[in-house]
């Protein structure tokens, strides 16, 4: 078990352990957790420590449990959408155009194991992360993190991302962008992030993790943006073709606060 303060209950620290697996993927969407006798041992507690753990894995939605039954961890419902890339970005940057950018980092390292993934990159490859607060009217409702690889990040520097997109920075560099995979999920705000965004910790977020490719299909950015619950709205509507086999789905964002965002 990781360490944790002597004050936090064991009960917590098994569902923090067991959390940190489901979210780093150690134990994948659809897998089985060990049995609570396993859980036991592993961690050195009782039955009833490892019930409350998982009732509270069950209550946050990241597992579901039967009469019977080991846990699982719960496999999310999926909507597949499918759009002109063109219309796509140009969705995607109206959401942040007009609000002000300020850089909170923007530095070179070592790509961590998600950044790996995402990147396809090598771990001895660096990587440039940049970190940026994104205000409306002067109150913060967007923190992004974009980590692109080195032969994009040479391209960049900090004072011009202070005032475009890295998307339309590449554009104006010649990089042709051909694809964009983008999921989206409501979650507790991190606790780094939230009094950034002017939220406190475990208070609920907007999270959009998006990975975009170029036309020869190299990875050229992966960005994480955490919006204030307040503060973006995502729209879709849904057309048939006539066949009823076929249906082309078109998506819209809006950015603002209070009573304009519904």
């Amino acid at each position: 078990m990781q360490e944790q303060n002597e004050d936090t209950p064991l009960y917590a620290q098994v569902h923090a352990a067991l959390r940190q697996a489901i979210k780093s993927g150690r134990l994948a969407a659809g897998a089985v957790l060990p049995s609570e006798k396993e859980l036991e041992a592993e961690h050195g507690v009782s039955r009833i420590t490892v019930r409350r753990a998982l009732v509270e894995l069950e209550r946050e939605g990241l597992v579901v449990r039967g009469r019977g039954r080991q846990a699982r961890v719960v496999e999310p419902l999926i909507s597949a959408a499918r759009a002109h890339i063109d219309d796509d970005l140009a969705a995607m940057l109206d959401l942040v155009r007009g609000t002000e950018s300020t850089v909170l980092a923007f530095k070179w390292q070592l790509p961590d194991e998600v950044a790996r993934a995402r990147l396809e990159v090598e771990g001895d490859e660096p990587v440039l992360l940049v970190e940026r607060l994104r205000s409306s009217a002067g109150r913060p409702i967007l923190h992004t993190q974009a980590t692109v690889p080195a032969w994009v990040g040479a391209k960049f520097d900090r004072d011009t991302l202070g005032q475009q997109t890295m998307i339309d920075q590449l554009a104006r560099s010649g990089v042709t962008i051909a694809e964009a995979v983008q999921s989206m999920h409501a979650a507790p705000c991190p606790k780094a992030v939230a009094p950034l965004i002017g939220l406190s910790r475990g208070d609920p977020c907007f999270i959009i993790e998006r990975v975009v490719r170029d036309d020869r299909r190299r990875p050229v950015q992966h960005l994480l943006a955490i919006f204030r619950w307040d503060s973006f709205s995502y729209r879709i509507s849904s057309t048939s073709s006539g066949t009823g086999r076929h249906v082309e789905m078109t998506g819209t964002g809006r950015v603002g606060m209070g009573d304009s965002c519904v």
